[in-house]
């Protein structure tokens, strides 16, 4: 930006499209960007097939935050996860309502979740969004008990506290649901080792989830009682962020945020006596010696299973080096494209599928 203005896309996480197909992403400054009259880019060779350019519009200003996954339900009510305040939702005005209608509201749905015990249960760091297409219920990830907090610069740093997750080996991520027409939030699943991404099939029976820290696709059914979660993939060259399914194909997308860490790995390997004076050390240590985060970028593309054949990768797409997308912390598949966002980028990666 050279005019004095303030970029918009900016470290997007999640790609987002509303019911009229319209594309947003919500950036490092919490707020909601529309990206509008896509084109290719042109030079003076001509036009260059492989860069796009977009309109960048300021629609919602969430304030204080770090919104991170989101989905539109049927009303073009955005709910996002925010790795600051919990799970929050914004109404976007209907077609055809007058454009001096107020401001839309940005309201905090759920910042906590009650135990079986009657006790109340902080959610410290939301993460990723999808929306039931039956039911309409809102299925979200809290991640880790650990909470976000700012870097020197004054920023959110949502990496920092994943590090600290992998660093100490403790499952503590869980998959909640919030039902609209109740406001009730319940916890479907814990033990995840850093829950992140979370996606919900065509026919809402069940919800896939990634734990990033084991490397592994999660699968929990949704129309059998008492049901326990199962893990359905974990051979994959990195640690997992997002996850999408597409309702046309059936198939899934994982984003593959870095390579895999033999160091984290190894941690979760250990057995709690051996392994909690190591962690102990390694969380003590200050924030600049905190692992690296590699320049790589892929996204993966599965089949979830069903009762004809098991669940199985059916492809990766890859830049080793991380040139030209690095870091994939979201996938969103739409209409045949594949849209990678990343929390290090100020683009957005689109896949043909075909």
């Amino acid at each position: 930006i050279e005019d004095g203005r303030e970029p918009l896309l900016i470290h997007p996480e999640t790609i987002l499209f509303d019911t009229r197909g319209t594309m947003y992403i919500m950036n490092e400054n919490a707020k909601l960007v529309s990206l509008t009259d896509v084109e290719q880019k042109t030079d003076d060779g001509g036009v260059d097939g492989s860069i796009l350019t977009a309109k960048t519009t300021e629609i919602v200003d969430f304030g204080v935050g770090r919104p991170l996954g989101g989905k539109f339900d049927r009303n073009d009510c955005l709910y996002f996860a925010d790795a600051v305040l919990g799970l929050a939702r914004v109404c976007l005005p209907q077609i055809g309502e007058s454009s001096s209608s107020p401001k839309p509201l940005v309201e905090l749905v759920a910042s906590r979740v009650k135990l079986e015990d009657g006790s109340w249960s902080p959610i410290n760091y939301a993460n990723d969004v999808d929306i039931g297409p039956k039911t309409g219920h809102i299925y979200f990830t809290d991640s880790s008990d650990i909470k976000t907090d700012r870097d020197v610069s004054g920023k959110w740093d949502t990496m920092y506290a994943s590090k600290m997750e992998g660093v100490r080996g403790k499952r503590t991520g869980r998959l909640l649901r919030y039902i609209p027409e109740t406001g009730k939030v319940d916890i479907l699943a814990t033990g995840g080792a850093f829950t992140n991404g979370v996606a919900v099939n065509a026919d809402e029976t069940y919800v896939l989830y990634t734990s990033t820290f084991e490397g592994s696709v999660m699968k929990y059914p949704l129309n059998e009682e008492g049901a326990k979660p199962e893990r359905i993939l974990d051979n994959f060259p990195g640690f997992l962020d997002g996850v999408d399914c597409s309702f046309q194909s059936g198939l899934c997308y994982v984003a593959i945020a870095t390579p895999m860490d033999p160091l984290v790995g190894a941690i979760f390997a250990m057995p709690t006596w051996i392994g909690r004076p190591i962690r102990s050390f390694l969380m003590m240590l200050p924030k600049s010696l905190a692992p690296k985060v590699l320049q790589y970028g892929a996204a993966a593309e599965i089949h979830p299973g069903d009762e004809n054949s098991p669940a199985r990768i059916i492809r990766i797409f890859q830049d080793p080096d991380g040139r030209d997308v690095s870091t994939v912390t979201g996938v969103t598949e739409h209409n045949g494209k594949l849209y990678l966002g990343s929390l290090h980028a100020n683009y957005v990666g689109v896949v043909t599928l075909e």
